[in-house]
């Protein structure tokens, strides 16, 4: 198994043009990956800290060439000669390098970088699709099916420009259209929005991530131009999509109430919640994300006990992908739904203990983008991987966004190939009726007859029970790394990767034929997402140790010391007055040793 050779950082820009990290990690055989960090447009509390320069001649403050420096004179050291398919027993030494509770002194965006950088070079170490590697190594789902896309086609709140108050209205594919076909959708209803949007001089520009941001009297508004600019095509409202909003409840409180202007004196919790209610019955909103601000928990339980049957009920600030906030949100039964974003929380470790956590629960799992989003379509991987229902990656209009919906093209591609080839697949990957013979489906999908309203929003199939991976509580605090061998290197052609079955699929609506794409015979099945073309690794010996060679743990102490000291971070005090050391790598023997089973992950 290859092993890690070398890793660098450096500073690149997110969307919105500020700073943030991207890492480059280099394999014994020659391969490489490159992974990026998003940023948020607001640090919320229960996310985990970000490490900014704070250096007011540098990007105004939100430089990251601190947590360069720490990347690769400190920690970068410490992973090389790693076998990268162990990736909890690195996510672990991250971890107790920085205990503190939030990532305080290295940061979530240093930590979740190379645990990123970690999990694509397992992947392109065992020759599998990161999608494929994370449904084999964490069992978080038994198949590979795309998830259903939120598309965010208008902005407001601190997305847009203060002319609406809800962050984004989501326009969301029925369960019966394919993956193909929803982006068809959102293109044709996005461009029509835009058609009237314009000839109304509604004076709209672009939100943060996208979508429009119109001048419009209320927020109702914008469901009655998205109905109408669906006239204008052939998709129809509760047939073919549905709505969704993100409201981001924290960011309409003053003085008590929530302000939207659909009402001037504001809303109480109680009124909010008939306000959601009404939207639900009207405009037909399956999807409430953030609805109320953090600290109403009551008003939370009461949109969940209430909506449940019939909506998602999503927490992002409310949860921020930490275990131990998720575990509360279950056991107050504050919400139905998990919005996922690795960087709120720092380690791909801690991201699955999340999603275990709400998976277990019965609720589904919706992968997010960030506002200031980079290029790299991890995300778009990981959300397959894990089995996702739901991914939110904006309006496809904007280059961050567009990278991760052609990276679930590729994917999608080639799962239909392989099914076509019957290879690896016996089931289709996409929605289809499974109780009478398959009917050839249109090249177009046909909109023009009746049918029920499918919602997306259906009871998915029970998840299968997920391999046994150490909770929060289980980790060891203030001990050390257990030790990961370096693997022998292959005798023999490696076997093949298991197979991924695909998912069962729920019925058809009960008229008119299913909507699947065109019959086009697809590309072959995409390799690993990486760079196509990677870059050597440097020549320059890093200052603290080469790459195959383990500094003595006083070295790597005393270099630990000194970086910290140079960006101003301090180790966390514990009782007694003395601080916590960061923890020494695991260890790499000197001479070859039988390879050790794979821990369970």
């Amino acid at each position: 198994m290859p092993a890690i050779q070398n890793i660098r950082a450096k500073e690149i820009l997110d969307s919105r043009g500020n700073p943030t990290i991207e890492v480059t990690l280099w394999l014994d055989d020659g391969q490489a990956v490159v992974t990026s960090v998003p940023n948020g447009i607001k640090h919320y509390p229960n996310e985990a800290f970000v490490l900014y320069d704070q250096d007011s001649e540098h990007m105004g403050g939100r430089g990251v060439q601190k947590a360069v420096a720490l990347i690769n004179q400190t920690i970068a050291p410490q992973l090389t000669g790693q076998d990268p398919t162990q990736q909890t027993p690195l996510d672990q030494f991250l971890q107790q390098l920085d205990s503190t509770p939030q990532k305080s002194k290295a940061g979530a965006n240093t930590l979740i970088a190379l645990s990123q950088a970690v999990l694509k070079a397992g992947a392109v170490a065992t020759g599998q699709p990161l999608y494929q590697y994370l449904i084999q190594q964490f069992q978080l789902t038994d198949h590979a099916a795309i998830p259903t896309c939120l598309y965010g086609l208008v902005n407001g709140g601190q997305y847009g420009s203060d002319n609406l108050d809800i962050q984004e209205f989501l326009v969301i594919p029925a369960s019966h259209l394919d993956y193909r076909v929803s982006l068809e959708m959102e293109s044709a209803l996005r461009t029509k929005l835009q058609e009237m949007l314009k000839n109304q001089k509604a004076n709209y520009s672009f939100g943060e991530l996208g979508g429009f941001t119109p001048a419009l009297q209320k927020n109702t508004d914008v469901f009655e131009f998205i109905v109408e600019a669906a006239r204008k095509t052939n998709y129809i409202l509760s047939r073919d999509f549905f709505f969704g909003i993100d409201t981001g409840g924290d960011n309409l409180v003053s003085g008590g109430k929530y302000l939207l202007k659909d009402k001037s004196t504001g809303y109480s919790e109680k009124e909010l919640l008939e306000y959601y209610k009404n939207l639900r019955e009207k405009y037909n909103l399956t999807y409430f994300e953030d609805p109320f601000a953090v600290k109403d928990a009551g008003a939370w339980q009461a949109i969940t006990t209430d909506l449940a049957d019939a909506a998602r009920i999503a927490g992002d600030v409310i949860t921020a992908t930490q275990p131990s906030l998720v575990q509360h949100a279950i056991e107050n039964r504050l919400c139905n739904t998990l919005v996922v974003k690795p960087s709120q929380v720092g380690t791909v470790t801690e991201t699955l203990q999340a999603i275990k956590l709400a998976r277990n629960a019965g609720w589904a799992i919706v992968i997010s983008q960030r506002t200031g989003e980079t290029n790299d379509d991890f995300l778009a991987d990981f959300a397959v991987g894990v089995g996702a229902e739901f991914v939110k990656f904006g309006p496809t209009n904007r280059g961050e966004a567009v990278a991760k919906y052609n990276r679930l093209a590729d994917i999608y591609q080639a799962l239909e190939q392989t099914h076509q080839e019957g290879t690896a697949m016996t089931e289709p990957t996409q929605p289809t009726n499974t109780s009478t013979p398959a009917v050839p489906p249109p090249d177009e999908p046909t909109v023009d007859q009746t049918t029920e309203p499918t919602s997306v929003l259906g009871t998915p199939p029970a998840p299968p029970a997920p391999a046994a991976d150490p909770s929060p509580t289980d980790l060891p605090q203030n001990t050390s790394i257990p030790v990961v061998e370096p693997p022998q290197p292959p005798t023999s052609t490696p076997a093949k990767p298991p197979v991924v079955s695909a998912t069962p699929m729920p019925p058809k609506p009960p008229a008119g034929p299913a909507v699947t794409p065109p019959a086009t015979p697809p590309p072959n099945i995409p390799p690993p997402s990486q760079p196509p073309t990677p870059p050597a690794p440097p020549t320059t010996p890093l200052a603290a140790a080469g790459p195959t060679e383990k500094p003595s743990e006083a070295d790597v102490q005393q270099s630990i010391d000194k970086t910290l000291s140079e960006i101003g971070a301090k180790p966390p005090a514990v009782p007694g007055g003395e601080t916590t050391a960061p923890p020494s790598a695991p260890a790499k023997p000197a001479s070859p040793t039988a390879s050790e089973p794979t821990p369970q992950e």
